[in-house]
């Protein structure tokens, strides 16, 4: 009979750290104390820091996309001068809505996360169930999702607002594969191209870990599903950039 000594003893922090410097020992806790609650809280910090540093760069990519968007969309032809330039203005004023998104696009992510990583743990027939894998899913978006967006929040701060004329500038930011892509490539292959990242790797090791540690899995369905994970989020992200992009918003 497994103990349970373990779960009384396991800290949460402690977790998150080991995640990042010795993933094996905390995905070994996770196993037995499936905890995340400082993962989120962790998590939500950084993605508000990288926001707010983001900030002046996607504001001022926002104010020239929607000038561009003027001249080249029949839909601001009627438009007065005066009510275009309060357009433009308002798309460089800064807002708190990205702010309130935050958690829910933490909880999406890690839920993507959950659900590929159980479908993992179905197929290699592991010991694993969605309270532990949502636990592995929310400590791996700490170094992973979240530090990559603070590392693209120092990367546009550091080269300023000016340097960023669209969303897919700040994009190319991000440590990948982008930054072989010449300036001609599509918006959905950057996209793609983006999604695979220092990060996104990172995140593919961890799935791993976690699928051999936690779930118990053969190391060929671990790091199959790992992959399987980085592409498909690689994908999904071509192709909500890409639609963006087509109806003018990236």
């Amino acid at each position: 009979m497994e103990s349970t000594a373990p779960a009384a003893k396991a800290n949460g922090l402690t977790t998150v750290m080991n995640t990042i410097a010795a993933p094996s020992d905390a995905f070994e806790t996770l196993r037995v104390a499936p905890t995340w609650g400082w993962a989120c809280l962790i998590a939500i910090v950084l993605l508000a820091i990288g926001t707010f540093l983001q900030a002046p760069a996607a504001l001022h990519a926002g104010k020239i996309q929607t000038q561009q968007m003027m001249a080249t969309s029949s839909f601001f032809a009627n438009l007065t001068p005066e009510k275009k330039a309060e357009i433009v203005a308002r798309a460089g004023q800064p807002s708190v809505l990205p702010y309130f998104f935050i958690a829910v696009i933490l909880f999406v992510v890690v839920l993507f996360n959950t659900l590929f990583t159980l479908i993992g743990n179905a197929v290699g027939k592991g010991q694993a169930d969605f309270k532990r894998l949502w636990a592995g899913s929310m400590n791996i978006a700490v170094p992973t999702f979240a530090l990559g967006s603070l590392i693209v929040g120092v990367i546009t701060m550091v080269r300023g607002p000016d340097a960023f004329n669209s969303s897919m500038d700040i994009a190319r930011t991000m440590p990948s594969l982008a930054y072989l892509a010449p300036h001609s490539a599509s918006p959905a292959m950057v996209s793609f191209l983006t999604g695979i990242s220092i990060f996104s790797l990172w995140g593919l090791f961890l799935n791993a870990t976690m699928l051999r540690v936690t779930a118990r899995t053969s190391p060929a369905v671990a790091w199959t599903f790992a992959v399987l994970i980085t592409l498909l989020g690689a994908l999904l992200a071509a192709g909500a950039f890409g639609a963006a992009h087509n109806a003018g918003f990236a």
